[in-house]
């Protein structure tokens, strides 16, 4: 009888984790309810202005498959406006002070503004952080250089979206 309590007592909690989990306010971010469906809306009334320099590019237009469902909006509500920078630093120095790996930290700092007021609702900032390796090759080490900043440029696509949702699913409420 003993082995199987742990059994029981994980059945028993899993069975009550979503009326608890609905007792405390959770909502998931993600799903078919109401209030999701107008998170996607408000996130389909965003203007995301450009962003300087090439990787600046690539995370707009990440931004841009993420927000727009159905194609940019006529007359948006909010502007968001966003500052892309990243470093770059060696690690795995060799004896002969040469490099093998490099780490890449991307950090897009913005602001939700809502046009009509011009009054910035929202300010944050996202990270992130990869690395790649330092190869013989040139143009072996460009590659993993772009591959590197693709990775970095979705990831802070992924969290800005996140963040904005979660602010539109508290603002909806």
């Amino acid at each position: 009888m003993a082995q199987h309590f742990p059994r029981l007592a994980t059945a028993l909690l899993l069975a009550l984790m979503p009326a608890v989990l609905g007792a405390c306010g959770f909502k998931p971010v993600y799903g078919t309810a109401a209030h999701e469906s107008a998170v996607g809306a408000a996130l389909a009334n965003v203007q995301i202005d450009p962003i300087v320099d090439r990787n600046g590019q690539v995370l707009r237009n990440n931004l841009i498959d993420r927000f727009y469902t159905d194609g940019r909006p006529a007359s948006p509500r909010y502007r968001l406006a966003v500052a892309l920078a990243g470093t770059e630093e060696e690690l795995g120095i060799q004896k002969d002070a040469t490099a093998t790996r490099a780490r890449l930290r991307l950090q897009a700092s913005y602001e939700l503004i809502e046009i009509s007021t011009g009054q910035v609702v929202y300010r944050t900032f996202s990270r992130s952080v990869v690395s790649f390796n330092l190869l013989d090759s040139q143009f072996a080490v460009l590659a993993t250089r772009q591959d590197a900043y693709d990775r970095g440029l979705t990831e802070l696509a992924d969290d800005i979206r996140t963040r904005l949702s979660l602010y539109f699913a508290r603002d909806t409420q």
